[in-house]
């Protein structure tokens, strides 16, 4: 390993963990930690689905094979994103903002 390398996966690690103890504890009960208080965009929930159902060897492995030349992996992550928005719009049923 380069010393670049090393500096780089350093900045991440340090700039992660600063990223969520800064984040952190804003929550005032249990829906707010769990669900957030409902007061996510959709488009962030649909985000952090693909993100969580990704596994971290294909968030890794995958533009690496894509900047080698094989894009046929990168579909998947971009079928997932596809696949969420249209299953929220066609299958889940609309809500009036009414509780």
């Amino acid at each position: 390993m380069q010393t670049i390398d090393l500096v780089v996966i350093a900045v991440y690690l340090l700039a992660s963990a600063w990223l969520g103890l800064r984040l952190s504890g804003r929550q005032r009960d249990v829906r707010d930690y769990f669900i957030g208080s409902r007061q996510l965009p959709w488009w962030a929930v649909c985000l952090s689905v693909v993100a969580t159902e990704t596994s971290a060897l294909t968030v890794i492995s995958v533009p690496g094979v894509a900047y080698l030349g094989n894009v046929t992996f990168l579909q998947v992550a971009v079928g997932y994103l596809i696949g969420r928005v249209v299953v929220a719009f066609l299958l889940l049923p609309a809500t009036t903002g009414a509780r």
